[in-house]
């Protein structure tokens, strides 16, 4: 894993999920959990900002009418019954700690639904960085990222998935995700792992 063809890609980091008041706050029941996901993946991005991996973020956010939610049923149901990721509402702003990267997390617009590769210009943003390995954190283990994964994983990148940047809706479905789900398309690691590996990588090549 060299960092010039790496991107880690940030999943959900918004403040339906991650603010104290977020609408979705209570979906992720371990709030531990969930803030330190969030800080763990800020302090990822504070010691790989200096080398050459690219960094996106893929927000999720509906118009005002939620027009682009068809199903009457599942997730995307909820998220409209509720007024999640409404364009225009604090709760669709991506949050603070992520934003104070300002443009070294460059945000890729138009993800709708579960898979960020869908509506978006995420595929051709990673072809065009001749991204060859594709690291992922955020929110929602089992849903969002796990479909943005598995998408990446059949578009032949080599997935790796933060087993401690990324949050589950339950510790249990975490530990099965991370355990059982994502062995089967990705390498699941941690953070430090990763930092490890991409600083490293950096200090050889300016060596």
């Amino acid at each position: 894993m060299e960092p010039n063809n790496t991107a880690l890609i940030l999943i959900g980091f918004q403040n339906d999920y991650f603010s104290e008041n977020g609408i979705l706050r209570g979906f992720l029941e371990n709030e531990k959990r969930t803030d330190d996901v969030l800080s763990r993946t800020t302090s990822l991005i504070d010691s790989i900002k200096s080398t050459d991996v690219s960094i996106f973020s893929t927000p999720i956010i509906f118009s005002s009418d939620y027009s682009e939610i068809l199903q009457s049923d599942g997730i995307l149901s909820a998220i409209k019954e509720v007024n999640a990721f409404k364009k225009g509402t604090p709760g669709a702003e991506t949050v603070d700690e992520i934003k104070a990267f300002g443009d070294r997390v460059i945000e890729i617009p138009g993800k709708r639904g579960l898979n960020a590769f869908m509506q978006s210009d995420l595929e051709n943003t990673l072809a065009k960085n001749e991204i060859k390995n594709v690291i992922f954190t955020g929110a929602v283990t089992s849903i969002c990222v796990d479909s943005t994964a598995r998408a990446a994983y059949e578009f032949g990148y080599r997935v790796t998935i933060l087993g401690d940047c990324t949050a589950g809706r339950t510790d249990a479905e975490q530990d099965f995700f991370c355990g059982v789900v994502f062995p089967t398309y990705a390498t699941v690691s941690d953070s430090m792992t990763i930092v490890n590996q991409l600083t490293k990588q950096s200090s050889s090549a300016s060596s």
